[in-house]
């Protein structure tokens, strides 16, 4: 070992050298303790990095060339967030890791570098505490923007990890400026690697740190599970004879095709519980993170019948006369209308939303119609070719190309967004159709826009900002 040293060494200040960097780049042994002892983590809320992924991050991170006043890397995926990330980011630092927060609880704290990615809608972020965020000049013009563009084409990929990982990599890289930089965009890439060589034993505390996340998510969806399941299984066959009563319009092919589906998703589950036999809230944490596969999806399957469960129940009561179901469906209906009356400039198509809205309110006075469920199709039906000439109308006015993803359908029965009618004919209202209006703008404007370093509410001063990608 003692002969390698000085080889590796010198093979790095060969491979700075020819990079045409100064050999001063490379780590003191002082600098090598820091970065060795760097806590990594990685939260992944999404569930959608693999062990891999995750190995990455947690194995690349330690070797990056950041300034010594980073103790803390935290990399964070979020399955949902705000428009504003930094919300979302501080939120999550206030209710789940007060860590993250100044004792002020006014910052970052320091030491801390954030990198977060939230997925709905796409937003990317870069966080730190005051010293972390001199030290790397975060507030240097276009240095923010000059990180996030880094993270933007692997993110735009759907590559997570390694958009997140470019974030810290471009933290430390004082050339990540935006349309200043003169080196190319590979050099961060190949200085990080090299510094991995060296950095790969400070892994070891944030490996520990996400074992032990992984274990919490593991035990607490097991916990819903045995909840859960064993009633629903119980009441299984009951569930099935409310489904397939349905009789209104709204219980067509597509909505039967649904719950067959996610039916035959919790029947699978027997196959799953085999591999948990054994398995109680009182097991180690290591039982729950060698069984968190099998564990999440036994989760997904009983949390999706749990909720088309309750769906199929509220279309059976509102087919039943139920008259609060009846009115608030109608209601919600009135409102959708008049979003999309107020949300485009065409007065003819406003006109023939106006008529239509005259029909819901009239439906709305007689709840107890005989032929409500198919007047209400009817409803729907004419609403939906009006929405459809809406987001016409809303994209030629703005300018903005639609995105097309195959994500862009209405929530299945098993979707806690549901509600009877969505997907009825492919309809879906307004309101979800302007909000998909609204991401493409955003995803438009972001190639362009400056990083978002405010907060929406006040009292907080945390470094860094976010943007869409």
């Amino acid at each position: 070992m003692r002969a390698l040293a000085p080889r590796l060494f010198a093979c790095l200040f060969l491979g700075v050298g020819l990079l045409g960097l100064s050999p001063t780049a490379l780590m003191s042994p002082a600098a090598f303790a820091r970065e060795a002892s760097r806590a990594v983590e990685v939260i992944d809320l999404a569930g959608e990095l693999s062990a891999e992924d995750e190995q990455l991050l947690l194995e690349r991170t330690p070797g990056i060339a950041l300034p010594a006043e980073v103790s803390d890397v935290t990399y964070i995926l979020f399955p949902e967030n705000d428009d504003n990330l930094n919300d979302t980011v501080r939120q999550f630092g206030e209710d789940e890791r007060p860590d993250l927060i100044s004792g002020e609880r006014d910052k970052w704290a320091p030491g801390a570098l954030i990198v977060a990615v939230g997925l709905d809608p796409n937003r990317m972020g870069v966080y730190c505490g005051d010293d972390v965020c001199a030290a790397t000049g975060i507030y240097g013009e276009g240095r923010l923007d000059g990180i996030l563009d880094r993270m933007e084409t692997p993110l735009r990929n759907g590559n997570w990890a390694a958009g997140m990982l470019e974030g810290a990599t471009a933290a430390g890289d004082p050339t990540a400026v935006r349309e200043t930089t003169s080196l190319p965009g590979w050099v961060g890439w190949a200085v990080g690697g090299g510094a991995a060589v060296l950095g790969v034993g400070g892994a070891g505390a944030g490996i520990t740190l996400t074992r032990r996340s992984r274990a919490k998510k593991a035990r607490e969806q097991f916990d819903v599970v045995q909840r859960d399941y064993g009633r629903i299984a119980q009441e299984l066959q009951a569930i099935d004879v409310r489904a397939h009563s349905l009789t209104s319009p709204l219980a067509n092919d597509s909505l039967r095709r649904q719950w067959e589906e996610v039916k035959e998703g919790f029947l699978g589950l027997n196959r799953t519980f085999d591999e948990l036999e054994g398995l109680t809230l009182g097991s180690p944490d290591a039982e729950f993170r060698r069984h968190r596969k099998s564990i999440s999806t036994a989760h997904e399957q009983v949390t999706r019948m749990k909720t088309a469960e309750e769906h199929i129940e509220l279309l059976a009561n509102m087919e039943h006369g139920d008259a609060e179901v009846r009115r608030r469906e109608l209601t919600e209906l009135h409102e959708d209308v008049l979003a999309a009356s107020g949300g485009i400039g065409d007065q003819g198509l406003r006109e023939r939303l106006s008529l239509l809205d005259a029909r819901v309110l009239d439906l709305r006075s007689r709840l107890d119609s005989p032929g409500f469920m198919d007047e209400f199709a009817d409803l729907v039906t004419d609403h939906r070719v009006l929405v459809e000439a809406a987001r016409e109308r809303l994209y030629q006015e703005s300018g903005t190309k639609a995105v097309s993803s195959s994500d862009r359908t209405a929530p299945a029965v098993w979707d806690s967004g549901w509600r009877p009618a969505y997907g009825y004919g492919n309809y879906v209202p307004y309101a979800v159709v302007y909000s998909w209006h609204h991401a493409d703008q955003q995803a438009a404007a972001s190639s362009s826009s400056s990083a978002t370093t405010g907060y929406s509410s006040g009292g907080f001063s945390g470094g860094g900002g976010s943007r869409g990608f």
